[in-house]
């Protein structure tokens, strides 16, 4: 894995601190027994003589919401680290061919599979070049069994063929609403298939039964369900995405206007559309089955790293934008051609 460090690393989140809030229409005892001064929601909001809620419930209101806070962010803290000790444990597991996914008896894999295995890898890249925070978390996990990278706002979701998948740290923070969907689901459910996040809270997720899962605006949705998705990706406003479908064609709003020109200009002589990459501050990546690929709205840094990749010989794969100015770039190494000695 080659990475890049950037500056600016998220700080560590504090330790949640537990603590007792009455619930709404219960009174706090005190300390010699007897019942305190404070009303239920119903009889707080009478005292006041106004039909307003008074001062008490307002800070019940808002003790009761950062603690439910506090919780979310503690039910996605332990799914992160349930997912770590899951992927350890695969990791163990596979070194004495007890690997959970394949289970008891079941037979290897025949040479078709093996070989249609290292298509899809070599497809969407093995490699991986980034910039991205926790980059030593990401790095680490790196190898050529991921399935897909997600890149959020300062966080990261990483997808395997065949293990649980990594959050980075600061995944529930930034995507609150999709650490609790995911935290509700159990080891029997099907794996994700597919994500994608991005900005203003937006996220899509294909699970591997063909269920879906998304926020975003409501033409999306009409695209999203309109027939099978290959892949969704958001860009820099909430009504900017792009959605590819298996059968290659695609549908967009507010794609950048380079984009959006090679975009209409396809038709059915041109290859089919692969990936198309969105990014939160206009950035996009385009590439086809015949293996050509673009790319735009993209900071120095980023294209200057892509041109030292391409004058290398590596081919390039897949580009993933993130926020604040993070990226993941996934290729492969130039194959090498070992040469027969000469017959003399």
């Amino acid at each position: 894995v080659r990475v890049w460090s950037r500056t600016g690393r998220a700080s560590e989140q504090t330790a949640m601190q537990a603590g007792s809030v009455a619930t709404p229409g219960t009174a706090v005892a005190n300390g010699d027994g007897t019942p305190s001064r404070t009303l239920g929601m119903a009889g707080a909001a009478a005292a006041n003589g106004e039909g307003k809620p008074s001062r008490t419930v307002e800070e019940r209101i808002s003790a009761l919401t950062h603690l439910l806070a506090k919780l979310d962010d503690h039910a996605a803290k332990l799914a992160h680290e349930r997912a770590r000790v899951a992927v350890e444990l695969d990791k163990l597991l596979s070194k004495v061919n007890l690997h959970p996914v394949e289970g008891a008896g079941a037979q290897p894999a025949g040479a078709g599979a093996k070989a249609e295995a290292a298509k899809s890898k070599d497809a969407r890249g093995k490699c991986a070049a980034m910039c991205i925070e926790e980059i030593e978390l990401v790095a680490s996990n790196w190898s050529s069994s991921v399935a897909g990278v997600a890149l959020g706002e300062g966080c990261a979701m990483m997808l395997f063929d065949s293990a649980p998948p990594v959050f980075t740290s600061q995944f529930a923070r930034q995507c609150p609403q999709l650490a609790r969907q995911l935290a509700q689901r159990t080891a029997q459910m099907a794996p994700i298939a597919f994500i994608a996040i991005g900005s203003h809270q937006r996220f899509y997720v294909r699970f591997a039964d063909g269920k879906q899962e998304w926020v975003g605006p409501d033409e999306c949705t009409v695209d999203v369900k309109a027939k099978p998705v290959a892949q969704v990706s958001f860009g820099r406003d909430w009504e900017d995405y792009c959605v590819v479908y298996k059968d290659g064609s695609v549908k967009w709003i507010g794609v950048p206007d380079k984009l959006g020109v090679k975009l209409k200009a396809l038709t059915p002589k041109h290859p089919t559309v692969c990936n198309i990459c969105l990014g939160p501050d206009g950035e996009w990546f385009i590439s086809f089955l015949d293996g050509t690929w673009e790319m735009g709205g993209c900071s120095d840094a980023l294209a200057d790293k892509v041109d030292e990749i391409v004058k290398s010989g590596i081919s390039v794969k897949l580009i993933n934008f993130g926020g604040n100015d993070s990226w993941l770039i996934r290729y492969n190494k130039p194959s090498v051609v070992k040469q027969k000695p000469a017959v003399k």
